[in-house]
């Protein structure tokens, strides 16, 4: 057996998310049954990590044990015909036996992007915003998540008691480009709902509806009854994992 590793691509409008679910269109299942067509045997795969229902990937990383059976070339070939039309695999190679796509995984870049008036072109890649946002609050709120924080008021918490609620925060701007607000994040770690909630209650901060240092007490302060106010999830995209040499 050889462990491969993937890069893929997907158009999250119609998935329920990556994690495989009975009877549920999932991005983890579509790519394990192309790759059992492909080799004619149950295969088992592995994510970096999960995204929701409506979440995009540019650059989601996967992993799986196969037969010595096809090169690169072949699979990438083969899932081109296999893989449905708003899924891709962009990469495929053979990695290390203990490479982990989810433990190995140093970092993840997620981009949200809001559309500020209504752009049908962008209805299932952007949130549209009519509302006037002041970028330089946005700018504000993003340059506090830097760093270390326990994000309990900006996630949904994890099922396990033992799980941590804390992340790492090593990138968190906003940037306005061909009339898109585009924000980056890249941490550690992200909680269900983390960036989504990060984002929307930024953008309550930038509109009026809640104020800056509401936002700040959120964020630096103990666990709220109140949550941050979730982006809705089309605008999310997965956009690189970043891993140690090997």
């Amino acid at each position: 057996m050889q462990r491969w590793k993937f890069l893929l691509m997907y158009e999250g409008t119609d998935f329920k998310g990556w994690q495989k679910q009975p009877d549920e269109r999932t991005v983890q299942g579509e790519l394990e049954h192309a790759l059992e067509t492909l080799y004619q045997q149950s295969v088992v795969t592995m994510g970096q990590g999960r995204t929701d229902a409506g979440v995009h990937a540019e650059g989601q990383v996967a992993h799986a044990d196969l037969p010595e059976k096809f090169d690169a070339n072949r699979i990438l070939h083969a899932m081109k015909g296999l893989l449905p039309s708003d899924m891709a695999m962009v990469e495929a190679e053979v990695i290390s036996a203990d490479f982990h796509a989810r433990f190995d995984a140093l970092s993840r870049q997620y981009r949200y992007q809001i559309t500020c008036g209504k752009n049908p072109l962008l209805r299932r890649m952007a949130w549209n915003v009519e509302s006037g946002i002041d970028l330089s609050l946005l700018e504000k709120c993003a340059s506090d998540i830097l760093g270390k924080h326990d994000f309990i008021n900006f996630c949904i918490p994890p099922d396990e008691p033992e799980m941590t609620t804390l992340s790492e925060i090593f990138r968190s701007e906003w940037n306005r480009k061909n009339g898109l607000l585009i924000y980056r994040i890249e941490g550690n770690r992200f909680l269900r709902h983390l960036v989504r909630r990060l984002v929307g209650t930024m953008v309550h901060v930038g509109i009026g509806k809640i104020s800056y240092e509401r936002f700040c007490e959120m964020l630096n302060g103990e666990e709220s009854d109140v949550k941050g106010h979730a982006a809705p999830a089309n605008g999310l995209i997965l956009e690189t994992v970043q891993f140690e040499s090997r």
